[in-house]
């Protein structure tokens, strides 16, 4: 999708009639262009008031629940009668969809994402105005001689796996984007971008009956996404992706639903790394009667050509990882196969669910995979309302759980605990979302990555922006809310989730992640520790396994052993290492790094330039060194993803 929102007399004056991009333009005033290569959804709503979507909107919210499918102006009277008296920004709340929307109203322009803002809005101050992208290509910056770079946003994306930038920040010194929660406002000739209230829920002890509920929102929220066409899932062997496979067989029938997988190869000398994956998806797709379509990614003949091909996307959205690979490829795929079906994916699950602690690799490991998964329950716990409390009254010292967890990082430097309430709420959240090693009081100063400057500028920079505003109205009650909100910011604004869903604009392609329905997200928000997420018996994403335990036909049986990639049974397997030293993109690779592009971007005061140059040394030299390896896979997408103003 490309979106272009001019505001301001001198920029109008400068771009109308300038066929700069190949858009149309989809509006035209005195101090304002709207352009868009996307046909959107358009409603004049009243005297002088217009209102755009650009994107999809899947349906309005009448309670906690229920969702009614929009297919026309009427649908949405309720809602537009509802701007005059709540406001726009209270009203999208209710809008379920992935959308930027532009509303004009006499002489104010308000622009916006949709709630959990799932679609990038770039914004540049210029001129007498400010102008705002669906990408960066599409802003002036880029044009300019001298481009001064965001070391917040670069130090992000090198430290904390993603490789992007979080929410709010880019590369680039002048250009930001749209936050959640955040609006941005033309009016009476002067731009703003205003905060919009945001009320974090309190968890509550759920009943029995709560699992009717989350039966009900999981199917609802993929029958409303779901197509009578046909439906298409990104299959894996997991609990996610293969309890999408199975509610879409519930509502539609086999017949029309297809599953894909990539079997993936990066190396000769290892082959075939996932076939425990490949095996389980093929014998979960055969359960339920579903074709399973494997697509090859065989990156140890071919891959580089993607890089090349694929550079605009990469610079324009600041997105480079191994998933970008495999999402373009399937997005490919399923372009030239697909006839109108609808696509799904699993993505976000782990995170909303058990905060990404739910796939039996993050903390220990076991031969045993039963253990492995409760060591996971045992890593949620250290984020859990009860260890934040225990960590206020000052006894988390004496907790059996934490001491037999820090026994793994033994070595490690941990951050001195704040003497004060809203200091270790602080201190926990940035260790959740500001750290390369996810661990209450895990230090900054492990990194090899910053100086002592590098450090505290980051963290005062990151937390300033993303953790303070929310840190004084944090409960334990509503802490896990807060955690689903700052994931919007961080994990999911990443190198996975975002760039699986910019592969599918680029290839017209609307893939659709029902664990990120809001409604999903409402209930895994008020859902309480004892749901999966503490030291009780349930497992890990609870409310899911109990479902499909219990609720709709599925294998339950079938969940059992090596999981997926080789290292569920070899634990010295590195799929990075794979990637990066023995597959076709070394040698790609090795000339971009060669280049040190990196050096015209980081400033000395804040990096280890002496480290990065030593990284990067040993990388071209073939050296592999253990302790670089995760600073040296994000200095390689990092490196890859494309600047503005580079040589």
């Amino acid at each position: 999708m490309e979106l272009r929102v001019i505001l301001g007399k001198e920029n109008v004056e400068k771009y109308q009639g300038i066929n700069d991009i190949d858009i149309d333009i989809i509006y035209d005033d005195d101090d304002l262009i709207v352009q868009s290569d996307l046909s959107q959804s358009f409603y004049e709503i009243g005297p002088n008031k217009k209102i755009y979507f650009f994107g999809r909107v899947v349906g309005i919210k009448t309670n906690n629940i229920e969702l009614t499918r929009v297919s026309g102006k009427s649908d949405f009277n309720e809602i537009f009668t509802a701007i005059d008296i709540e406001g726009i920004d209270n009203v999208v709340n209710n809008i379920e969809g992935r959308f930027i929307f532009v509303y004009i109203d006499n002489n104010k322009v308000s622009i916006g994402t949709d709630a959990l803002g799932q679609i990038d809005l770039y914004y540049e101050k210029y001129n007498d105005g400010a102008i705002l992208s669906s990408e960066l290509d599409l802003l002036p910056f880029k044009d300019n001689s001298k481009i001064e770079y965001d070391q917040t946003g670069v130090a992000h994306a090198l430290y904390v796996y993603g490789y992007r930038p979080a929410k709010k920040h880019t590369l680039y010194s002048k250009v930001k984007r749209v936050g959640l929660h955040e609006l941005a406002e033309w009016k009476n000739g002067a731009f703003d971008i205003l905060k919009v209230k945001n009320e974090l829920c309190d968890s509550y002890e759920y009943s029995d009956d709560s699992h009717n509920t989350y039966t009900k929102l999981f199917l609802d929220a993929i029958e409303k996404r779901s197509s009578v066409n046909g439906n298409i899932v990104y299959l894996s062997s997991g609990w996610d992706s293969t309890s999408i496979l199975a509610a879409l067989v519930k509502l539609h029938g086999a017949g029309k639903v297809r599953a894909v997988i990539g079997r993936m190869h990066f190396s000769k000398q290892t082959g075939i790394c996932n076939p425990y994956e490949i095996s389980r998806a093929q014998q979960i797709a055969d359960y339920f009667g579903v074709k399973l379509e494997i697509v090859e990614f065989n990156y140890y003949k071919r891959g580089p050509e993607l890089t090349k091909r694929y550079a605009h996307l990469m610079k324009s959205q600041m997105a480079t990882s191994m998933a970008f690979y495999q999402w373009i490829e399937l997005a490919e795929y399923v372009a030239s196969t697909s006839n109108g079906e609808a696509v799904f994916s699993g993505e976000i699950s782990d995170g909303a669910h058990n905060f990404g602690f739910s796939q039996m690799l993050t903390v220990l490991d076991h031969p045993v995979h039963e253990f492995r998964e409760y060591s996971d329950k045992m890593a949620s716990y250290m984020f859990s309302p009860t260890f934040l409390k225990s960590i206020w009254g000052g006894d988390y010292k004496s907790d059996s759980v934490f001491n037999f967890l820090k026994d793994r990082y033994k070595g490690g430097i941990f951050d001195k605990v704040a003497n004060n309430k809203i200091g270790k709420t602080k201190q926990l959240l940035s260790s959740l979302f500001l750290r390369d090693s996810r661990f209450p009081f895990w230090s900054l100063a492990n990194s090899r990555l910053f100086t002592k400057t590098g450090r505290e500028f980051y963290s005062y920079e990151m937390q300033k922006s993303y953790i303070d505003p929310i840190v004084k109205d944090i409960t334990d009650k509503n802490l896990y809310a807060a955690y689903i909100d700052l994931y919007g910011s961080f994990h999911w604004n990443g190198g996975t989730v975002s760039t699986m869903a910019m592969t599918g604009d680029l290839l017209n392609i609307n893939i659709n992640l029902p664990f990120r329905d809001s409604r999903i997200l409402k209930f895994l928000s008020t859902m309480p520790e004892s749901w999966g997420r503490g030291l009780e018996m349930r497992p890990t994403k609870y409310p899911l396994k109990y479902m499909l335990k219990n609720k709709i036909d599925y294998p339950y049986h079938m969940q059992t052993g090596p999981h997926s990639y080789l290292y569920d049974s070899d634990p010295d397997f590195d799929h990075a290492a794979e990637w990066n030293y023995r597959s076709a993109f070394n040698s790609q690779y090795k000339d971009i790094m060669s280049k040190r592009w990196y050096r015209n971007i980081l400033s000395e005061e804040y990096f280890d330039m002496a480290y990065l140059d030593k990284i990067a040394t040993n990388y071209i030299n073939g050296r592999e060194v253990l302790e670089e390896k995760h600073d040296l896979e994000n200095l390689i997408y990092f490196s890859i993803t494309g600047f503005y103003g580079q040589s």
